[in-house]
């Protein structure tokens, strides 16, 4: 492998890298906007329609309250799913869909206060988690290193992203299969292996190498 070739590669790499980094930075964008106004749809339902009379504005806001909620719901992640404890009782319902249990109940609003602030605490956290990620994709950007790690993570995780193209898995299983300990390791030999195979190719090439090894 000459260094021509090597060069390449790792520009290759670099430039994978980059597109893959600027469509996370679009997407994060996106679910940043779409719960930011949720949440803004939210808190207006609460403060003026909430166990009020029915008014000319409110099915409107209800219905968009409604049709957004499975959307909202999932970008909530793991922000969104909770061992809920309903009052009075001393049993906890695993796995509780927070946002969607609620959203249902708005005109029927048997929950009691704080459960319409732990929606509103749970969005909050999820904006603020989104931005700090976006922040640091953006900084990934000017970064060469970040950006060749992002090149190898995608062919990395290549089979687990033809899943979620094919809409066999949805984004936060994607981001939690593809951020788990094994395949960051992964991810890790694969960049060191390619480091070392280039400076042995750099310096003095293969052959000489294996000749090296036989002769120890």
């Amino acid at each position: 492998m000459n260094l021509f070739l090597i060069i390449a590669l790792t520009l290759g790499l670099i430039i994978v890298g980059f597109i893959r980094e600027v469509l996370s930075l679009k997407r994060l964008t996106d679910e940043i906007n779409f719960i930011t106004e949720y949440n803004n749809d939210y808190i207006n339902y609460i403060e003026n329609f909430l166990g009020k009379q029915p008014s000319i504005q409110e099915p409107s806001l209800h219905g968009k309250l409604l049709k957004n909620a499975p959307k909202a719901q999932r970008l909530l992640g793991e922000f969104g799913i909770i061992n809920y404890k309903p009052a009075g009782t001393l049993t906890y319902i695993p796995n509780h869909q927070l946002l969607i249990n609620v959203i249902n109940s708005l005109r029927n609003p048997r929950l009691i206060s704080e459960e319409f602030k732990m929606v509103y605490n749970h969005l909050i956290m999820r904006i603020g988690y989104l931005e700090e990620l976006h922040e640091e994709t953006k900084k990934g950007l000017k970064n060469p290193l970040v950006l060749l790690r992002e090149g190898v993570k995608f062919f990395v995780t290549l089979p687990i992203e033809l899943l979620y193209w094919t809409g066999l898995i949805q984004y936060p299983t994607l981001y939690k299969l593809t951020n788990n300990w094994f395949i960051r390791f992964l991810n890790f030999i694969a960049i060191i292996t390619g480091f070392v195979s280039s400076i042995v190719s750099i310096t003095i090439g293969w052959d000489a190498f294996w000749e090296f090894i036989s002769n120890l």
